[in-house]
């Protein structure tokens, strides 16, 4: 199946120039493009057809780049197509407002061929591994593996988070989420005693937690309602779909990737799932992990709750302890909480976001 990428910008002369800079694009045998002129025009078309992805020029009559952006991302099936945004502009405020609504990338005036290819490329070569529902999470595990052989330690980390937000892409976690469960976990481990390349390798790894969500049908995932137990059944399946798809692979970091992402959802009590393992028979990084993305949910705002206030968030986690959690990982939050803390403010959804205050509605954590 040939990709369908949608172009818009207001000068039809800089449509022309794009069009031609998709012709030859790596590891594309066709491809088709839709051009518009105008944001409403190319929203019409997107509430009736579905690209595999946008390029938007952010300086447009009318519509603007973002405001078109911020509609697109309220149409159901455009919660994973990948969006690159066009501008001149150098200016922090408007990327900042850019990447809080959804933009995937950035291109800079004058567009450079070479850089427009291979941005395109990957991301397209990502979307095309997740629209086939029976090998997309094989196609992602195998392109994390060799971008990883081929990425220096700083672009591994990028391209690490990069993959992991696919996931996240599809329901209502946030790419911050995952940098705070990285840090949180990374925080534990070296409070726990654990050497610096464990330390290093759970900070990568852990963001990988949900990753086999991508396996979750929409019709589960993005279920605006309570599951039914059929359906909670399938969600749960997310633990074992990312660890089939990590555990036999060659690198050290996806197959600690593999644990994370089986064992997250297990309790210290026995009664968590999908194995029901009881205490240290829980692989260590799943037990650290599990304490970071509990503290981080119950402290975000989902669509279903708000934000848990920060003396309800660790009552919960105190009373937990034993239970759900591990007594280890618990008492190295609590102690470091305001380090905790510091994190949460540098890695806010919104720019200068308070830490929550606001009281529970107690529907659930994630």
């Amino acid at each position: 199946m040939s990709p369908t990428v949608l172009l818009l910008d207001d000068n039809r002369e800089n449509l022309v120039v794009l069009q031609r800079m998709l012709k030859g694009l790596p590891g594309m045998d066709a491809i088709n493009t839709v051009c518009f002129s105008a944001g409403h025009e190319a929203l019409a078309w997107c509430r009736a057809n579905e690209p595999d992805i946008c390029v938007v020029d952010y300086n447009m009559p009318g519509m603007d780049g973002i405001e078109f952006l911020v509609e697109i991302r309220r149409l159901p099936r455009f919660k994973g197509i990948p969006v690159v945004m066009v501008t001149g502009s150098s200016d922090s405020e408007v990327r900042q407002r850019a990447l809080a609504n959804g933009v995937n990338d950035f291109l800079t005036r004058p567009v450079d061929p070479d850089e427009f290819r291979a941005r395109l490329g990957n991301l397209l070569m990502l979307r095309m591994s997740l629209v086939n529902p029976l090998d997309r999470v094989e196609r992602l595990a195998h392109d994390v593996e060799l971008l990883a052989r081929q990425a220096l330690e700083r672009e591994h980390e990028q391209i690490i988070f990069k993959l992991s937000q696919i996931s996240t892409s599809r329901d209502e976690e946030t790419g911050n989420h995952m940098h705070r469960v990285a840090h949180i976990s990374r925080l534990i481990a070296q409070e726990l005693g654990h050497d610096a390349p464990f330390c290093d390798m759970i900070y990568l790894a852990a963001p990988m937690h949900d990753i086999g969500k991508v396996g979750i049908p929409d019709k589960i995932l993005l279920k605006p309602g309570r599951l039914t137990p059929e359906e909670w059944d399938v969600m749960k399946t997310h633990t074992t779909i990312g660890y089939d798809v990590l555990k036999d692979s060659s690198s050290s970091l996806l197959r600690m990737g593999a644990n994370i992402a089986h064992s997250h959802h297990e309790k210290y009590n026995g009664q968590g799932y999908p194995l029901g393992l009881v205490g240290e028979k829980i692989p260590m990084v799943g037990r650290i992990v599990a304490v970071a993305d509990e503290l981080d949910a119950l402290l975000s705002v989902r669509p279903y709750k708000q934000a848990w206030n920060l003396k309800d968030a660790l009552e919960h986690l105190r009373h937990e302890r034993g239970r759900h959690f591990d007594p280890g990982c618990i008492d190295v939050m609590l102690r470091h909480i305001d380090t905790i803390l510091d994190i949460q403010r540098q890695f806010a959804d919104e720019p200068d976001a308070p830490v929550p205050t606001v009281h529970p509605l107690r529907r659930g954590v994630a």
